[in-house]
């Protein structure tokens, strides 16, 4: 079973549509044509047929494969996904501040702050150091809404260095977290 995520162009971080049991991490950029396949035609069966796993076809009255809402994706926050990629059921999760090249095929879990493109996609670099990944994962900055966020515009719009992403967390450190 397939599903497209889809966006609206007043807000990217909400798909339109999504599998059952998916999840999306705010500040998420989603391009246009994604597809996400949440399980398996049952390859060692007599037939593939979704007439003998897929009771919406009719013919038999529960699936005989496991449901879509059994192989959940997380999409972490600040995740950026290209246009026209496809994500297969062996990729559950991916990461925060990942990146998927337009047109990837997904067939694996991405690492946070992993860059992947191609088909199959593999990684083929990192947004940043390990160090400022970790100072960035410990500010948890996308847990606060823009408004708390302008503030700090500065530190977004220059490039991540280690003294930028130390100075988000200890501002962010300073303001009570968003409930």
């Amino acid at each position: 079973m397939a599903s497209k995520l889809e966006c609206t162009a007043t807000d990217l971080s909400l798909p339109r549509r999504t599998a059952e049991g998916t999840r999306i991490g705010n500040y998420c950029s989603l391009a246009a044509g994604i597809t996400v396949f949440r399980r398996n035609h049952p390859t060692s069966r007599i037939s593939q047929h979704p007439f003998f796993f897929n009771s919406a076809v009719g013919l038999i009255e529960e699936d005989t494969i496991d449901a879509v809402r059994d192989h959940p994706l997380v999409v972490e926050a600040d995740a950026w996904i290209g246009a026209n990629v496809i994500i297969t059921p062996r990729c559950r999760s991916i990461g925060l501040g990942a990146v998927v090249g337009a047109a990837a095929v997904v067939t694996k879990d991405i690492p946070p702050f992993a860059i992947v493109a191609g088909n199959p996609a593999r990684r083929i670099g990192d947004r940043f150091s390990v160090e400022i990944q970790h100072v960035l994962a410990e500010s948890r900055w996308w847990e606060y809404p823009i408004d708390r966020l302008v503030p700090f515009l500065p530190l977004f719009l220059a490039d991540a260095t280690i003294e930028n992403a130390q100075q988000l967390r200890t501002h962010l450190g300073s303001l009570a977290r968003p409930q």
